[in-house]
């Protein structure tokens, strides 16, 4: 027994054609910006190990070049900038500029 489909119409196949136009081809090239590196081996490893999470935040005396003294904790550092919560406000200080770090107790 053979089965026959119940309609059977006859019409052309179907092709949808899609056209795309074409841009042209981009020459520029993308340059990443060069983020500043701490020179200071010494002072880099120190930043990131008090810049990880604690219990209570380390409060930090940061003495830099100009002979300032700033009394901080590191909120984050990004590049050779660091970012300090310094007196109920936060402040920018560049990591190539600190000559030493001590933990206050």
């Amino acid at each position: 027994m053979e089965i026959h489909p119940l309609l059977f119409i006859a019409s052309p196949v179907y092709i949808q054609e899609k056209r795309i136009e074409i841009e042209e081809e981009s020459t520029s090239i993308y340059v990443r910006p060069t983020t500043e590196k701490i020179e200071n081996a010494l002072i880099a490893r120190q930043l990131h190990y008090f810049s990880k999470p604690a219990k209570e935040p380390r409060v930090l005396v940061f003495i830099l070049q100009s002979g300032e003294k700033i009394h901080g904790s590191i909120d984050k550092i990004i590049g050779s900038q660091v970012l300090l919560n310094y007196q109920d406000t936060k402040r920018w200080i560049k990591a190539n500029e600190i000559v030493l770090i001590h933990n206050t107790l």
